[in-house]
C-alpha cells in the first residue's frame, strides 16, 4: 500500500503536519533518493580531513553506511523529512540535508568524562 499524498505542500509559513511528515518519510521514492544521498555522503566523509570535528564518529558512520546503506535509509529519511525535505525536494536539497544531519546520526564526539570535583574539608 502506497501512503497517501500529503494534504498540502510545505512552505515556510505552512510546514507539514507530523502525520504528513510520516507519510513523506515512508515514501519509497524519497527513501531511494536518500539512500543514494547517504552513499554519496559516506564517500565524502571517508575522504575528509582528519582534523574535521567529530571525524572518528563521522567515519565510523560512513563505514557502516557503505556496508549497508539500506539499514540507514529509513533513519536518515526520517531525519531529513523532519528538516523539511519531501519527495518533491530536488537532489541538491536532499544531499544538503543529509550532510546537515550527518553529525547527529554519527553521535557525539567521545571525550573523557569531566573530573569529579574533590571534596575539601573533613566530615561534618
Amino acid at each position: 500500500m502506497i501512503p497517501a499524498e500529503p494534504s498540502h505542500h510545505m512552505t515556510p509559513a505552512d510546514p507539514l503536519s507530523l502525520q504528513d511528515q510520516f507519510v513523506e518519510a515512508t515514501s519509497p521514492q524519497l527513501q531511494a533518493k536518500v539512500q543514494m544521498a547517504i552513499a554519496q555522503e559516506a564517500q565524502t566523509v571517508a575522504a575528509e580531513d582528519t582534523d574535521t570535528p567529530n571525524h572518528n564518529m563521522r567515519v565510523q558512520l560512513a563505514q557502516q553506511v557503505a556496508r549497508s546503506p539500506t539499514m540507514f535509509n529509513i533513519p536518515f529519511t526520517t531525519m531529513v523529512v523532519a528538516q523539511g525535505i519531501t519527495r518533491n525536494s530536488n537532489d541538491a536539497d536532499i544531499q544538503a540535508q543529509v550532510t546537515a544531519v550527518w553529525d547527529t546520526m554519527a553521535g557525539p564526539t567521545l571525550t573523557a568524562p569531566p573530573p569529579v570535583p574533590s571534596v575539601s574539608g573533613g566530615m561534618m
